[in-house]
């Protein structure tokens, strides 16, 4: 009794993932997301096809606005997936888009810059903005 063969099918479940991953080891483009004038965070993805890695991260401490940009830019990147673009096909289709009330945009314009791996992001988002004056 209890042997795996006698469980059955275990649909719906599926090995299958449907999301980019999210983190890289591999070289990264990130660009900067704006929401009413304020850098809120980086939207990144891997320069090699073959990681399948793209995301979002939020700056430190924006508490609800980083959460409600996290989950605008997670549905963004899953739909551009879906319709088979590459991670970084999906981030580069999202710059100049028009600003979303959760999660901001990337600027026209935008050419991303490339840092080593997705951690590399992370720690960007760490930094306070330097103040002018």
């Amino acid at each position: 009794m209890g042997r795996p063969t006698e469980f059955g099918d275990l649909s719906p479940f599926t090995l299958e993932r449907e999301e980019f991953i999210g983190v890289s080891k591999s070289p990264v483009r990130y660009f900067p997301v704006i929401l009413n004038g304020q850098l809120i965070g980086f939207l990144w993805a891997s320069e090699s096809a073959s990681d399948d890695a793209a995301n979002f991260f939020p700056m430190h401490g924006l508490g609800a606005i980083g959460w409600n940009a996290t989950g605008a830019w997670q549905g963004r990147l899953k739909r551009s997936r879906d319709s088979g673009m590459t991670p970084l096909e999906a981030v580069q289709h999202w710059v100049g888009k028009p600003e979303d009330p959760r999660g901001g945009a990337v600027p026209a314009g935008a050419a991303g810059q490339v840092v080593a791996n997705s951690q590399a992001v992370r720690l960007l988002t760490s930094r306070r903005p330097r103040q002018e004056g």
